[in-house]
């Protein structure tokens, strides 16, 4: 009992005063000193407060008074709110552990371990106090310091130091923070992480931030500094917001919440600065608290007191499990989601249905609503997100459509294994152990009253239920009835609504005790009789059906619309999710690959990777990363390998990575993401006994092996063809687990090979397409023939020549260069697509080949930017790739096909006689 730790909700009032005002909350836990719960308490904080309460003897109720800093005199009374034993509840209250001793007749005998946490919401830690119980037992201690000032200096302890980015190329990097010598570190992000390792763990005081040399606007504003004992489960620490730094070069200190905790590992989520796109530090200052022991006297009921004291050992955290707990599975509208899970139009809601968070992709994109009132408790200030995902990394982040993370919680591999929306209103990030790792903090709200209609949740509605501010979500996760206040709308993930409601005040979809499906206004008027009379609202894949009590369906959402097939098991998470757990591995500044290799182990895998036996090593995806910036910062690649079932799945950093050789004699299927562009551009390939048989490029229209069997089968069962991390995963039926992504992995770091020999004689290179200036809008004409400098002065008139209805004259970007005489079509599309990438490549390029010459009218050769100029084999879907037309209706081709008037095909005649092969 004397162990547990009690929570106090805090009253204070000026002596006089009738008036009770809410003060600091008071947390106590004195234990194993030979007292029993306290009956009185004293202490004194290291700015001067004096404090003194008495408890009541079943610690319900307590009472005392104050004096504060400055000298005022306050009573204070308090109400007994929480109740833990030990070791819980520690997280964030002032805390000493010691090993103490008794002195009898001189000698010092051992006398236990004592510990105190005393936390009254003020900033400055307890320096002294003294307590006592209803037998007569009395403790009193004074904290004394072991060096001759405050604090003592710790970052001759760093030994390591990681940032997850940094601006290398100018030497601005994490180092620099705790080396005098150095200049800054720079990011060009506006928040980050930074690790500091120590040679051995430390009970952190506090710690000084120094700002930078220029640009006030990189000052960090907002942080979270985390501790750990084995870089794996971290403690929070302290949190801040609203800071600035006055002037440049300035340090500032601050006291953390939790001074008694051991840690060897601290980390440093900074979340905001003051408005600039980047951030920057010039030095980070760990600072060891003074008070290492203390001494007092303890006493006996009965007896004369004794000297006591003690030697300050710190808070060791509990140790972790090494698998998770048995838990049951999430369910789609739960109230949980576990690693991995996703939110998108989607809902949570707590237990008793009380609260819900919602994700939106309008503002607010994150909200807790509270169901007895319907007004908003909290949302997350994001930006509008198409996706709302907890990473394998623990992070809670907010992707938008084109895949930019634009929001987090910035608690990645801090330990967390879940996310929960609570009965308090709550949204938290837990770990294995339920500790809460981050929070949204819980609203002050009062009685939820009587007489409100319950929420709806998971995938059914029932007579008597609502949606406002949720949604429901079928069985398999495909489709989501999303209320957003004012709109309804069913959708189907990966797709598009199909069926919707919008009206021009907040309302309710309810299921009314009749059975009909009605949008009520928040005063209960009808604004709409959907259908009706049914027993049940239930979402199923592809639709909204309502039912009566047999099962039959009444009314349906998707009439006029195709509803899509049930998906083969097993399921595998959505394109989306699996974009972002990706990602979110991988870095947003970097691309990656990921591979599924048949019948194979991790072992054997790496070691075709290129990975030397001696260099595997077993870490978490982030552990690798730190490998990686230690010994090849500039040049190294991650790679890690995961068994899955008799598979193998392979993730690393280098998305260039030739996956041909992980499996010769076997099957291996792999996704290239380059970085940038959202992730567009890569390329999906299978490679079957050593040979590529299937090869789906985003920014191409071929499907070269689209037809083989499997890969044909997973086509037809994604809801888009471009959705290539589904296709990967389903095409060998493997279903990545984000816990294992996130767990320990068998990898290591992949170094750049040695140049070749000096006798190896290299390919000469070509000369790159210079296209500077390009508009879209006039036509790119590339000259492949330079035998009749006549006929291209045909050519290049007829080009100028100006529209119908139009004065001035086109302006074609001509490209005639002696370099591409005789150039293939297939090298002229491939340096096409290398100097114009991305949104900046045109649909159609014309060529100026031997037939334009030849041939009257100078026909130009018009080819697809879909084609690579490779003939079609029979395993693909042929499209229209080239045809001849005269140069004068270059420029309308043009225009149309940039503006999306017209495809590149609607300008095909099929007129064989320009010839219509290559």
């Amino acid at each position: 009992m004397s162990d547990d730790l009690f929570a106090f909700l805090l009253w204070q009032r000026e002596p006089g005063s009738g008036d009770w005002r809410p003060a600091p909350r008071l947390r106590v836990r004195l234990g194993n000193g030979g007292v029993n719960a306290p009956a009185q308490l004293c202490w004194v904080t290291d700015d001067g407060r004096q404090s003194a309460v008495s408890f009541s003897p079943d610690m319900e109720i307590c009472y005392g008074h104050r004096r504060t800093t400055g000298g005022a005199v306050q009573e204070i009374r308090g109400q007994l709110y929480d109740r833990q034993p030990y070791p819980g509840g520690t997280d964030g209250a002032r805390g000493y552990e010691f090993d103490a001793e008794t002195e009898d007749a001189g000698v010092w005998n051992p006398a236990g371990q004592l510990r105190m946490w005393i936390d009254d919401g003020g900033e400055a830690p307890v320096r002294w106090a003294s307590w006592g119980d209803l037998s007569g037992n009395i403790i009193s201690i004074t904290l004394c310091s072991v060096e001759p000032s405050d604090n003592a200096d710790a970052n001759e302890l760093v030994s390591f130091v990681w940032a997850d980015t940094e601006y290398r190329e100018a030497g601005e990097v994490a180092r620099n923070l705790v080396d005098p010598s150095a200049s800054k570190w720079f990011a060009p992000r506006d928040h980050a992480s930074l690790e500091f390792r120590l040679t051995r763990p430390i009970a952190l005081d506090r710690y000084v931030l120094t700002s930078a040399d220029d640009a006030p606007d990189r000052d960090p504003s907002a942080w979270t500094l985390r501790g750990s004992a084995d870089g794996h489960s971290w403690r929070t620490l302290d949190v801040r917001s609203g800071q600035s730094f006055a002037e440049r070069h300035q340090s500032r200190t601050y006291r953390i919440a939790e001074p008694g905790f051991l840690a060897g590992h601290y980390r440093l989520d900074i979340t905001g600065n003051h408005g600039s796109p980047h951030l920057q530090l010039e030095s980070v200052r760990f600072l060891i608290d003074g008070s290492g022991r203390f001494v007092g006297y303890r006493r006996r009921a009965g007896c004369a007191p004794v000297p006591y004291r003690g030697t300050h050992t710190g808070q060791a955290p509990p140790d972790l499990p090494t698998e998770l707990p048995p838990q049951t599975a999430p369910v789609p509208g739960g109230s949980w989601l576990p690693l991995g899970g996703r939110l998108s139009m989607e809902s949570l809601t707590s237990p008793s249905g009380r609260f819900t968070v919602l994700h939106s992709v309008y503002d607010p994109s994150l909200a807790v609503r509270d169901n007895a009132t319907q007004e908003q408790v909290w949302n997350s200030d994001s930006p509008k997100s198409h996706l709302v995902c907890l990473g394998p990394d623990g992070d809670l982040v907010a992707w938008d459509h084109r895949g930019n993370r634009v929001w987090s919680t910035g608690t990645a591999w801090l330990g967390v294994r879940r996310l929960e929306m609570r009965d308090n209103g709550e949204l938290a990030l837990t770990d294995a152990h339920g500790t809460v790792v981050w929070s949204s903090g819980i609203p002050q709200v009062g009685a939820a009253g009587a007489g409100r209609r319950s929420a709806a949740r998971g995938s059914t509605m029932r007579r008597g239920e609502g949606l406002h501010g949720q949604s429901l979500t079928s069985d398999d996760g495909s489709t989501v009835l999303f209320h957003g206040g004012r709109t309804v709308q069913n959708v189907l993930m990966g797709r598009t609504a199909h069926w919707t409601r919008f009206h021009d005040q907040q309302t309710t979809l309810v299921l009314d005790d009749d059975g009909f499906l009605r949008s009520r206004a928040l005063d209960g008027a009808v604004l709409e009789e959907i259908a009706g009379p049914g027993a049940e609202l239930v979402v199923v894949r592809g639709a909204a059906e309502l039912r009566d009590d047999a099962g039959a369906v009444v009314w349906a959402s998707d009439v006029g619309w195709d509803r899509p097939p049930p998906v083969r098991e097993p399921a595998v998470p959505h394109n989306d999710v699996l974009a972002a757990w990706f990602s979110a591995l991988a870095g947003e500044d970097r691309g990656y690959c990921v591979a599924v290799v048949k019948d194979s182990t991790p072992q054997e895998v790496l070691r075709r990777a290129g990975l030397a036996e001696d260099m595997v090593t077993r870490g978490t995806w982030r552990e690798l990363q730190q490998r990686r910036d230690t010994a090849h910062p500039d040049t190294g690649h991650v790679v890690a390998a995961l068994a899955a079932g008799p598979d193998v799945l392979l993730l690393t950093d280098d998305p260039a990575l030739p996956v041909r050789a992980l499996a010769p004699s076997a099957s291996t299927a792999a996704l290239h993401r380059p970085p940038g562009r959202g992730g567009f551009g890569g390329t999906f390939s299978l490679h079957q006994d050593d040979r590529l048989v299937t090869e789906l490029r985003d920014d191409s229209r071929r499907h070269k092996g689209a037809k083989v069997a499997e890969v044909a089968t997973a086509l037809d069962e994604i809801a888009h063809e471009l959705h290539r991390h589904e296709l990967l995963f389903r095409v060998f039926g493997v279903v990545p687990a984000a816990a294992a992504l996130g767990g320990p992995l068998l990898g290591g770091v992949l170094t750049p090979k040695r140049s070749p020999s000096a006798g190896h004689v290299a390919e000469p290179a070509r000369s790159a397409l210079a296209i500077e200036g390009f508009d879209d809008m006039n036509p790119l004409v590339v000259r492949t023939d330079f035998t009749d400098e006549n006929a291209w002065q045909q050519v290049v008139e007829e080009l100028q020549k100006p529209w119908p209805d139009h004065a001035e004259p086109v302006d074609p970007h001509l490209v005639s260069a002696p370099g591409y005489a005789d150039a293939s079509v297939e090298r002229v599309l491939r340096d096409v697509h290398a100097a114009l990438a991305g949104p900046n490549l045109p649909e159609v390029v014309f060529i100026a080949d031997g037939t334009t010459m030849r041939a009257a009218g100078h026909p130009l050769l018009a080819v697809s930017t879909e084609w690579d100029g490779e003939p079609f084999g029979e395993d693909e879907e042929e499209f229209v790739t080239h045809y001849r037309v005269l140069p004068g209706t270059a420029v309308e081709i043009s225009v149309n096909v940039a503006l999306g008037n017209m495809d590149f095909e609607d300008f095909d005649s099929g007129d064989e006689a320009f010839g219509r092969t290559v």
